[in-house]
């Protein structure tokens, strides 16, 4: 099934309201529906569907498009792993498909074969090995944990993976690009032996990496997966995909550190779990999280590296928009132990405890007031959302008893300005040059297609100024057939799905007026050709009378002649 059929068929069977109400609370609002953007922190609904249209967007950030490019931003997926998640929500069997990405998509379907062949081999090797079974029953994990997580063991052997993995019908290279096998001077080897092995997913869960840790005493504890194309450590959280829902319905995540930790919070039913891989928290990590909440709970050991790490975390989850609580845990205990010891209601009532970032660091503070004063105050300056960060002074304002005006000024002295430039590049406005216009134009063949042919008629799509509207336009007439937005909405990119969103549910004129709108724009757009034309032609005159070159002087006097008549 190609691309354009597939497309066709998926649109047949979802309509966008349903989809996007999985992911959005939508609500009625005239012939639309409104909801709070996935995409950004807001307040206030800003974020469109059109049932009628099938498209969305959101007045807030400018994001927008079709069914399609929803769901490829909320869950970070290519336009071919779009269709294909979408084909097997709807049961649609795909044989014939190739997409677009060619080789480097069947690299991808490869190497996640590779690790999902491997979870196999794990999980069958912990089963068999009395030993490794016995250390995760120990560690306090139940056998229905273990077998949702996929836990396994890598054996002792150099070489038992990547004979299993040969045998299984993959090739060398690809079994070395999956980062479960490495080459050194001694030849090719596992690169996990003797391990309790964590299978690590995307957030659709396909595993793309492990972890692997001892259990002994041996270094290093904790070992996980190279960079590969299908993984990146700074931008992966282990347990989401398990996490995801249990986030959305309780509205905030829950941050700790290590993965038994995730595990055992997951079992404990603190299902909204997940932690970094041994990294400190990155953008990277925040981009995918903000997708499913902007709310945070940290969770860290109370020692001196444990309250670093909280500190070092809290100007990146306000850059990226997150509010944010802090849980130290007691001396010498982390969530697994915790729970494990107290139980479930002795944690939940042990992080109804948790600290606001302001009390973390007043509080916390060893030095004196100023000193915890400052430090706050660069915290709050990179928050990127203005009402938090007024609530964050309003706050520190309380439990240091300095006015909030003097707190103001001195964020502004110690650099405001860099907080600010974080805030504006994270929801970037769409900068459309103001050709109003070219908009209008695309509004109305958006509203009433059947006015298309009229206008590609009309104009020439080097006429457009507006470089998006222009790319719109030339697909839509592309090889001299009128195209509707259906079939080709798959070549738009980010800007024209968004540009089209928007203009949809901003049209800038009355439904009566349509066609009076029309000839105006296209008005306007002719006699500004003219204009240009002219003031070119002006220029060019002005040269050859300064290069005394007569003949071209009379033929330029002749053109500005009759433009001057055609604007007449």
């Amino acid at each position: 099934m190609k691309d354009d059929k597939l497309l066709e068929e998926l649109k047949a069977r979802f309509d966008i309201v349903d989809v996007i109400s999985e992911y959005v609370e939508l609500k009625k609002a005239g012939q639309n529906y409104k909801g709070l953007c996935p995409f950004h922190s807001e307040k206030t609904p800003s974020f469109m569907v059109s049932q009628e249209k099938q498209i969305f967007h959101c007045f807030g950030c400018g994001a927008g498009g079709d069914l399609v490019g929803f769901v490829m931003q909320y869950e970070n997926l290519s336009f071919p792993e779009t269709l294909k998640h979408l084909a097997k929500k709807a049961g649609i069997v795909i044989r014939e498909y190739r997409s677009a990405g060619g080789g480097s998509d069947r690299l991808r379907e490869t190497l996640l074969a590779i690790h999902q062949t491997a979870v196999g081999f794990y999980c069958g090797n912990l089963e068999g090995s009395r030993t490794s079974s016995s250390y995760l029953l120990e560690r306090g994990l139940t056998e229905k944990t273990i077998r949702a997580f996929s836990l396994g063991y890598a054996l002792k052997d150099w070489h038992r993976l990547s004979n299993y993995l040969q045998e299984k019908g993959f090739s060398r290279p690809a079994i070395l690009q999956s980062g479960l096998v490495s080459s050194g001077e001694k030849g090719v080897y596992d690169t996990f032996r003797d391990r309790i092995m964590f299978p690590i997913s995307d957030v659709q869960g396909g595993v793309i990496a492990f972890g692997g840790r001892v259990m002994d005493d041996s270094q290093p504890k904790y070992l996980n997966s190279p960079d590969t194309s299908l993984f990146r450590k700074g931008e992966t959280l282990y347990g989401l995909n398990m996490a995801r829902e249990g986030i959305r319905r309780k509205g905030h995540v829950i941050i700790v550190e290590g993965y038994f930790d995730v595990i055992i919070c997951h079992q404990y039913g603190f299902s909204n779990t997940v932690a970094p891989l041994g990294t400190a928290l990155t953008t990277g990590h925040l981009r995918r999280l903000g997708r499913f909440t902007k709310k945070a709970l940290l969770v860290f050991d109370s020692d001196e590296a444990g309250k670093s790490a909280a500190k070092r975390s809290l100007p990146i989850l306000f850059e990226q928009g997150f509010s944010a609580k802090i849980l130290l845990l007691p001396p010498n205990d982390d969530p697994d132990s915790f729970l494990r010891r107290k139980g479930a209601a002795k944690f939940s009532e042990l992080m109804g405890r948790a600290k606001s970032p302001i009390d973390f660091i007043v509080s916390g503070s060893s030095d004196d007031r100023t000193v915890a004063v400052r430090e706050a105050l660069a915290t709050v300056s990179s928050s990127a959302d203005m009402i938090m960060k007024e609530e964050l002074i309003r706050e520190l304002s309380e439990k240091t008893g300095v006015r909030e005006t003097v707190l103001r000024e001195e964020m502004k002295r110690m650099g405001k300005k860099h907080g600010e430039r974080l805030k504006n590049q994270r929801f970037p406005q769409q900068r459309i040059p103001c050709y109003d216009e070219e908009l209008l134009i695309l509004s109305a063949v958006i509203s009433f297609p059947e006015k298309l042919a009229y206008i590609l008629q009309s104009l020439k799509t080097d006429q457009f100024k507006n470089m998006t509207v222009r790319s719109i336009f030339e697909k839509l007439g592309k090889g001299g057939e009128i195209n509707t937005l259906d079939t080709i909405v798959s070549s738009f990119g980010n800007e024209e799905r968004d540009l089209v969103a928007r203009v949809t549910f901003d049209p800038g004129f009355d439904r009566e007026t349509v066609d009076r709108n029309i000839e105006d724009c296209l008005r306007i757009i002719c006699e500004r050709e003219s204009c240009e034309r002219q003031r070119e032609i002006h220029e060019r005159i002005k040269q050859a009378e300064k290069r005394g070159d007569q003949e071209s002087l009379y033929v330029l006097l002749r053109e500005r002649q009759r433009l001057m008549k055609e604007a007449r």
